[in-house]
């Protein structure tokens, strides 16, 4: 059996991802121990709230080196919401902060660019994925392309390189990346744990494929 750790720094929604996980045959533990995270087999990193209080938390916990460490044994880590944002370089939730730099690029307000300024944020909705990217080791395509998934967030992943955005989800008139990856570092802006039978399919997938 794989060892799953949920990472527990105070900044998600982590009973229901750790049922979620049960649900599609998978145990899990939640840590923010190192030794915990560094003999794991697959790390999620979640978050809820701002960007700035995830890096604040996670420095906290003396975690970001952890993270790192991890990562560098090319395991896979798995950012969800807030957890995916603070992937990137660059956090502008209330002032300049530095991300975990795994991705690069920026986090940003949502209506930043927006020609319709009429847009409502926070963006909470059920929105469909639009696969752009099957080169990914991650065949997240699976039967998955149009199904929608639950959002809820006020800022926005600008990812630098093409490469790096999987799929995205329309909102108004601008295309939100709703899934990124680089290397073995998977990121998903939406819930999966609040997104119903679909969110339990792509959480099942993105497991089996790091298993691979």
């Amino acid at each position: 059996m794989k060892k799953i750790v949920i990472i527990n720094y105070g900044c998600g929604n982590i009973l229901s991802l750790k049922r979620a996980l049960k649900e599609i045959g998978y145990e899990s533990s939640l840590s923010n121990k190192n030794d915990d995270i560094m003999s794991a087999d697959f790390v999620i990193l979640p978050g809820v709230g701002a960007f700035q209080n995830a890096i604040e938390l996670l420095n906290k916990y003396k975690l970001t080196k952890t993270i790192k460490d991890y990562v560098a044994l090319k395991k896979p880590l798995l950012g969800i919401c807030l957890g995916m944002q603070i992937l990137f370089s660059k956090g502008y939730e209330m002032g300049s902060h530095t991300g975990l730099n795994f991705i690069e690029g920026k986090v940003d307000k949502i209506d930043k660019h927006l020609k319709n300024k009429k847009i409502k944020i926070p963006h909470i909705n059920w929105s469909n994925l639009f696969f752009i990217n099957k080169n990914s080791k991650f065949n997240f395509n699976k039967n998955l392309s149009g199904r929608s998934f639950y959002f809820v967030h006020s800022y926005m992943a600008y990812p630098k390189n093409e490469i790096d955005l999987i799929a995205y989800c329309r909102y108004y008139d601008i295309d939100v990346p709703a899934i990124v990856k680089s290397d073995n570092i998977i990121g998903f802006q939406f819930h999966p744990e609040k997104s119903g039978k679909n969110g339990l399919e792509i959480l099942k997938n993105t497991i089996e494929e790091a298993y691979a």
